[in-house]
């Protein structure tokens, strides 16, 4: 049977990630939400229904997003939380309506007379009407990103797996907590006097990534593959994915591919996108002064998140500068740049300056520019189907500019 993991009408929840993205493809503990579905489900075809325009990169990837499916199909909301005790009520026989929270966050059926793409909460409904209805967990749903930050480091050891054989560390290295919990690809290259804390949950660390002197990891944390870490300190609950540059002292956060915090500077309980450029010596804040509930703000509505801990979230392409300081709880848009202090959420495509309070309109093609020369240090070229995202998303967010006051002209 196929697995099909649906966007719903509410995907925006989730920006400013998913707007570069499938909420799916949005990353949480050692792989993407989809992934995780694929694990649970082996050895079940996974495939994607979305928006067409963020169809994933890669061609056997654009063969199966949005495919039609005229067989019986298990669909399964992007927002609906992969665990194991979830997928045993999925498992079940027959068709059926998975609810939770007033939502229908799965449902089984034949998907012959289904066009692919988004599904929304009325489609579900209407295919939902004669259908053996069972009640999910609650907090089956992510309510939105702080929800993968709270998670995060409990999806890093469910995920983790076990290692039979105790990897023997190099000389001047220490390990603090079980061995077993150590799970280091045999190709990592480990400098001496760095340490490892496994006493709270794994430390898994991927091929190809190096670990510079005076480095301290703790668990649950995850390096993905062909990191750099520059004698940094790694705190539970991080996930670091391909190809990051990351020094200074991260905590419970979530850094997408290739992206950069070279220098010293605090980020903690964050989501931080691909392609993001962190300067020397930027914080992150992650806690109120009145130690109370941090709240987002969300189509001109502030939402309670429930947590006292919260960093902000950095949408892909974003530039954060030297010495910037960002409030908990808020956001920073696609390709946009911040200076100083960052106390509101900016909108996608905006220089904002926190100091003087300007906010610009950037150029869309001087945003594209600017990624092929960052993706060109790495050796890599932007694709043309990213450029027409990225032009997309810059039309389609030129209201979210105009209701913040950010204004077109120079910088200067």
């Amino acid at each position: 049977m196929t697995l099909a993991v649906f966007e719903d009408e509410n995907w925006e929840e989730f920006a400013p990630l998913a707007y570069t993205r499938h909420v799916a493809a949005i990353s949480w503990g050692t792989r993407t939400l989809a992934e995780s579905w694929g694990n649970l489900a082996t050895p079940r075809n996974v495939v994607l229904w979305g928006r067409p325009e963020v169809v994933p990169a890669g061609e056997e990837s654009a063969k199966v997003y949005n495919s039609r499916l005229d067989e019986d199909v298990l669909f399964v909301n992007a927002r609906l939380r992969p665990q194991k005790s979830v997928w045993k009520l999925l498992e079940r026989p027959g068709k059926f309506a998975a609810h939770s929270g007033g939502r229908i966050l799965a449902i089984r059926g034949n998907a012959k007379t289904l066009v692919p793409g988004v599904l929304s909460s009325k489609k579900l409904a209407s295919l939902a009407k004669g259908m053996e209805r069972i009640e999910l967990p609650a907090e089956s749903e992510f309510k939105g990103p702080w929800q993968l930050v709270e998670s995060n480091g409990l999806a890093i050891a469910e995920q983790a797996g076990h290692f039979e054989e105790t990897l023997e560390l190099p000389e001047k290295v220490t390990l603090k907590g079980p061995p077993s919990n150590l799970r280091i690809d045999g190709s990592v290259e480990i400098e001496g006097h760095v340490s490892f804390d496994t006493r709270l949950g794994p430390v898994v660390i991927r091929e190809g990534t190096t670990i510079d002197s005076f480095s301290r990891l703790a668990g649950p944390c995850y390096l993905g593959p062909r990191n750099r870490v520059h004698s940094a300190l790694i705190r539970g609950g991080t996930s670091l994915f391909e190809g990051c540059t990351v020094g200074g002292e991260v905590e419970n956060s979530i850094m997408f591919a290739h992206s950069n915090k070279a220098h010293l500077g605090y980020v903690g309980d964050s989501i931080v996108g691909e392609w993001v450029n962190l300067g020397a010596g930027s914080e992150f804040s992650n806690l109120k002064n009145t130690y109370g509930n941090v709240r987002v703000e969300y189509k001109g509505k502030r939402v309670d998140t429930g947590m006292m801990k919260l960093g902000p979230v950095i949408g892909d392409m974003a530039k954060v500068s030297i010495g910037a300081l960002v409030f908990a709880g808020k956001s920073v848009g696609v390709s946009s740049q911040v200076v100083n202090l960052v106390d509101r959420n900016v909108p996608s495509f905006t220089y904002f300056d926190g100091g003087s309070g300007k906010k610009v309109e950037l150029l869309v093609d001087s945003a594209i520019e600017t990624q092929k020369k960052m993706m060109e240090r790495r050796g890599m070229t932007l694709s043309k189907n990213m450029e027409a995202l990225i032009r997309r998303i810059f039309k389609a967010t030129q209201i979210e500019r105009k209701k913040a006051g950010v204004r077109k002209g120079k910088l200067r």
